[in-house]
């Protein structure tokens, strides 16, 4: 008898560390990065096929780039829309012009993405400058997203008018990994595509939030949060001096010149990655209060740093908020 428990035990034991050995599998954690959509992409991916799911992350937000969202790879759909003056398109890019427009839409044009010709005229990413003032006039005149048209799968556009989804591309790549991870049933991942966070699965996160005036790995606040999108517009992106003023790229679409409000950065919090994105924009766009309005109509909190170092806050948000830089003052409105 006790030989046959001793076996008892040891069989028991042997299967305990063979749990021990897959439970340990289930719970590698890998971490990739690589460049694509003009910006730095990284993933830390915990699950069972982490590895997998970090080369398919690549692969996800590559493709995403190159046959759908890019206005310059040749064969993508953007590409080709701005190239023939619309055509058809695949059905889950016509679900984004249709969210996008939406936002465009609800934002009283704030978020427009079709200023392609006008981004144009400023070159920011090569030799930033002043665009002349006449061919700024002249590519306004051909922009406005009221000028597109969605059909079922069927999009058309006016002449000379570019789409440029830039401004929410990112957050539409971040989507598209939930969609997989999801599928793969990974336990937890942190993706960033730019200044747009997927956080996915268990647990509680923390995310910072840039200090627009400090260098790239300098923070005023962090928030902790369950999974979410979190996708940040800040004026320190991309930024040209000239005759003692600051220029950046977040455009106003009624004028072609850069916002020129009291905000600095736009965090916004939101279940999708597109939403994030795209409001973080739009509220720049807006300022404080009718950001706010915009973001709450989407389920979405936003969080504003401004010019006179206040960080402004609504919707129970100090409850995950804490300030890290003492230069900074929260406002909960």
């Amino acid at each position: 008898m006790k030989k046959a428990a001793a076996v008892i035990v040891a069989i028991v034991l042997a299967a305990l560390a063979a749990f021990v050995v897959y439970d340990a599998t289930l719970n590698k954690t890998v971490s990739e990065s690589f460049f694509a959509m003009n910006t730095i992409v990284s993933a830390e991916v915990t699950g069972v096929s982490a590895k997998e799911d970090c080369t398919e992350i690549e692969k996800i937000v590559s493709r995403l780039d190159t046959e759908t969202l890019s206005r310059t790879a040749e064969g993508s759909e953007i590409f080709r829309l701005n190239k023939n003056g619309g055509g058809e398109i695949g059905e889950k890019t016509a679900e984004y012009f249709s969210l996008l427009i939406d936002v465009c839409e609800k934002s009283g044009g704030a978020f427009d993405f079709t200023l392609g010709g006008v981004s144009d005229l400023w070159k920011f990413g090569s030799n930033p400058e002043i665009p002349d003032e006449n061919a700024l006039a002249n590519a306004l005149l051909h922009s406005g997203y009221k000028k597109v048209f969605l059909d079922g799968n069927t999009v058309s556009v006016s002449d000379l008018l570019v789409i440029d989804f830039g401004a929410a591309g990112k957050g539409i790549a971040l989507d598209e990994i939930k969609n997989h991870l999801e599928a793969s049933k990974a336990k937890r991942a942190v993706v960033a595509v730019g200044g747009s966070v997927l956080l996915y699965g268990e647990g509680e996160f923390t995310v910072g939030i840039r200090n627009p005036e400090g260098n790239s790995g300098s923070y005023l606040a962090k928030l902790k949060t369950d999974a979410c999108c979190v996708s940040t517009s800040g004026s320190y992106e991309q930024s040209f001096e000239k005759n003692g003023r600051i220029y950046h790229h977040i455009l106003d679409p009624k004028t072609g010149y850069p916002a020129d409000n009291e905000v600095l950065s736009v965090t916004v919090v939101s279940d999708s990655g597109l939403l994030s994105d795209a409001l973080s924009t739009a509220c720049f766009v807006l300022g404080v209060e009718k950001g706010f309005e915009l973001a709450e109509e989407y389920g979405a909190r936003a969080v504003f740093v401004t010019k006179d170092k206040k960080i402004i806050a609504r919707n129970n948000i100090e409850d995950i908020i804490e300030i890290t830089n003492e230069d900074y003052t929260l406002v909960i409105q």
